[in-house]
């Protein structure tokens, strides 16, 4: 009984945390500000967030198999992703930082 509350809050917040960077990325894209490395990982940001939100719906409705035996092994997967793109990409960036310096 009480789960169905818990999830309740949890997909509100979720859902709410997802539209932030889904804002980020459609303002980014008219306006062109941001890079394309942060529009991506906002990308993949709001990705774990909205695999979250239907896990959380799904735990409501009591979807044992569909929230424990896809959805959450998914998010991890998404931010696995998120992180794993974030590290190389800021490797990248120390990177060309580093040749700027030497070539100066």
């Amino acid at each position: 009984m009480i789960q169905i509350p818990y999830h309740l809050i949890d997909a509100i917040f979720y859902f709410v945390a997802f539209v932030v960077p889904i804002y980020f990325v459609v303002k980014s894209r008219n306006e062109k500000i941001g890079s394309d490395l942060l529009v991506k990982l906002m990308i993949l940001l709001a990705s774990f967030m909205l695999i979250q939100f239907i896990y959380h719906v799904a735990g409501m409705f009591d979807l044992k198999i569909l929230s424990k035996g896809i959805l959450e092994p998914l998010s991890a997967v998404a931010m696995t992703i998120f992180a794993i793109y974030y590290f190389f990409s800021i490797k990248k960036i120390s990177r060309e930082e580093k040749r700027e310096k030497v070539s100066k």
